[in-house]
C-alpha cells in the first residue's frame, strides 16, 4: 500500500511543478505586455505631439505660401508699377508738379547739431 501511495504524490508534485511553470510563464507574458502598451502609449502620444507641431507649420507655411501669392498678384497690376516708379525711381507723371521743402533740410539739420 505504501508503493502505491508513493507513486500517487509524485506525479502530483510533476503536475503541480508544471502548473507554477505555466503560471509564472503567463504572468512574464502578461507583464510584457502591460510593459509594451505603456511603452507604446508614451510613443504616441509623443507622435501625436510631433504630428500637431509639424501640422503647425504646415499652415503656417501654406498661410505665408498665399500671401506671396496676393504679392505676386499685385506685383502684375499697373498701380504697384506706379508705386515704384514714383517711390524707389523719383519718377512722376508729365503733368505733375514737384514740390521741394527747403525748410524740411534745415529743421532736420538743426536737431542733429
Amino acid at each position: 500500500m505504501k508503493d502505491w501511495c508513493i507513486m500517487e504524490k509524485r506525479p502530483v508534485r510533476k503536475k503541480r511543478k508544471k502548473i507554477r511553470i505555466r503560471y509564472i510563464f503567463f504572468l512574464i507574458i502578461f507583464i510584457y505586455g502591460i510593459s509594451s502598451f505603456f511603452n507604446q502609449q508614451g510613443m504616441l502620444n509623443e507622435l501625436d505631439n510631433k504630428k500637431a507641431i509639424k501640422e503647425k507649420e504646415v499652415r503656417k507655411l501654406t498661410q505665408e505660401i498665399e500671401e506671396l501669392e496676393d504679392k505676386i498678384k499685385y506685383s502684375n497690376t499697373p498701380e504697384y508699377v506706379e508705386k515704384i516708379a514714383r517711390d524707389e525711381l523719383g519718377m512722376v507723371k508729365p503733368w505733375e508738379v514737384i514740390f521741394i521743402d527747403k525748410n524740411k533740410n534745415k529743421f532736420i539739420k538743426g536737431l542733429k547739431d
